[in-house]
């Protein structure tokens, strides 16, 4: 595609703090730039989880990156419980200068990096384990849900009442964010 020139590597030692400090969140995103200095080095190295950077080929300037990691989420069938195996999105994000490269397209680099890079990284691992669901809890924007929902293909629940649907308890980090699932199967 015209435009999005990007690659992605797993994160390594070798990510300096001067390229985690000159990422830009694009919205009120402060605590994803924390994880990301704070974080995100000692939580890959003990596999709690595995964050990705999105590189720009020209530059090799981080332009985005996601963590994804194996989740179990609490089912409730008509009063039979279980859990479902899923994958948590647990952060993605893309630096502000990098949030549409090429204007004349109407598909924006999140997107882009979702169908391309995040998805099919979830589609490989659901084709050779039991896995359901891709779920995110999104930060409680009506923009931002919406694009989860709309673009993205996120669904929300919507019938709590029927006992039918996922519920999950957010971690206190995720607190105050709305939960959203992408169905991997039927």
């Amino acid at each position: 595609m015209k435009g999005f020139d990007f690659y992605i590597e797993q994160l390594s030692d070798e990510l300096n703090s001067y390229e985690q400090k000159m990422f830009r969140v694009q919205h009120d995103e402060t605590q994803l730039v924390t994880y990301l200095k704070k974080f995100s080095k000692k939580h890959q190295a003990s596999n709690v989880n595995k964050i990705y950077l999105v590189r720009y080929s020209s530059t090799g300037q981080i332009a985005a990156w996601f963590g994804l990691k194996a989740a179990t989420l609490p089912y409730n069938d008509i009063g039979d419980s279980f859990l479902i195996p899923a994958i948590e999105l647990t952060h993605f994000a893309v630096d502000e200068r990098f949030k549409n490269p090429n204007p004349e397209s109407s598909i924006k680099t999140g997107e882009y990096i979702f169908w391309n890079f995040i998805l099919p990284i979830v589609q490989d691992v659901s084709n050779k384990v039991a896995c359901k669901a891709l779920f995110v809890f999104a930060i409680d924007t009506p923009k931002l849900v919406k694009y989860y929902k709309n673009v993205l293909k996120f669904k929300e629940i919507t019938n709590t009442n029927e006992k039918q649907f996922f519920e999950y308890a957010a971690p206190d980090y995720d607190e105050g964010c709305r939960f959203l699932y992408y169905p991997l199967s039927v």
